[in-house]
């Protein structure tokens, strides 16, 4: 009998290495090494118990790399910039490590690396914005990948909607209504969403199913649909009968309403994203289509909001 493959998933308890797991799991066509930190967190334990090989993992540690790698077919690789593991070393870390991860995969015989990227920001954007470190770091990563010689797949997520009202504040005002607030993004600007939970993990699996023959290189877009930012507040006032409201911020703005995001690099993003879109300027990223061939069923924004503020 054919030994299934092994997957290791790193980030397998948070959002999308979550869902990758467990959809992989739920194929029954894998075997799936879940790396976390906290091999004791109730995400990990429910990863074990559906037969998950959970592992306690650091990235900055290179043993545990190279140990988390071992015998693996293939591996997915999401970091974090804001790992405050990370970001207390240096603002390259990420990228660093990203590059380590990417060598010792290739060091270590892993038939296929798939990679959670984003665009590079400082290119897209001719040096105007240099600071979106998050970005470009990571785009960084995929350009070096792709020198390696081993298969690989760069994968973008669009704008999680699981951000509204944790990363989004949702602001109420004294009208009774709810503001949205964003730094600089209007009404009509526009975002790639994606319910992150849901939906990220049966694209990967489908991408993992059809095989690295045909993924190998291209890069693929994470997202249900682009929805302005108009279209967000109105679905949010239709599904939960409250008035929500786009507060777009200047800088005085975010300094008072959102100040843990009053610095050059999340404005930066902002900025970014209002001129040059989340994806940036790469066509082949752009075109969302490709995932709803993934996942016919891919889920919009109202679908979304329905099932999660529907009960509010």
């Amino acid at each position: 009998m054919d030994q299934k493959p092994l997957v290791v998933v790193s980030g397998a308890t948070g959002a999308q290495g979550g869902s990758i797991a467990n959809s992989l799991l739920d194929t029954g066509r894998y075997k799936v090494r879940a790396l976390t930190r906290n091999t004791n967190s109730d995400k990990a334990k429910a990863l074990a118990s559906k037969g998950a090989e959970v592992v306690k993992f650091d990235i900055t540690v290179k043993e545990d790399i190279k140990s988390a790698l071992s015998g693996a077919d293939i591996a997915w690789l999401v970091t974090s910039f804001f790992d405050k593991s990370l970001l207390d070393t240096g603002l390259g870390e990420e990228e660093r490590l990203g590059k380590l991860f990417a060598d010792i995969a290739k060091e270590e015989g892993v038939n296929w690396l798939i990679y959670s990227s984003l665009p590079d920001s400082t290119a897209d954007s001719g040096g105007k914005y240099p600071d979106v470190i998050q970005f470009a770091g990571k785009n960084h990563v995929e350009q070096y990948i792709r020198t390696l010689g081993i298969n690989s797949t760069f994968v973008y997520l669009g704008f999680y909607n699981q951000n509204l009202g944790t990363h989004t504040p949702l602001i109420p005002n004294e009208n009774g209504e709810i503001e949205i607030a964003l730094p600089y993004l209007e009404e009509n600007d526009q975002l790639p969403v994606i319910d992150v939970d849901s939906d990220t993990g049966p694209i990967i699996a489908k991408i993992i199913e059809e095989g690295p023959t045909k993924w190998n290189g291209k890069k693929v877009p994470v997202a249900a649909e682009y929805v302005t930012m108009k279209h967000i507040a109105d679905v949010l006032t239709k599904v939960t009968g409250k008035t929500y409201k786009i507060k777009t911020l200047d800088d005085e703005g975010v300094a008072e309403k959102i100040p843990n995001k009053n610095n050059e690099q999340i404005k930066q993003m902002f900025k970014f994203e209002k001129e040059f879109g989340l994806f940036g300027t790469d066509n082949e990223v752009k075109d969302i289509s490709i995932a709803k061939k993934l996942l016919p069923n891919i889920k919009t924004f109202e679908q979304y909001a329905l099932e999660t503020y529907g009960k509010a």
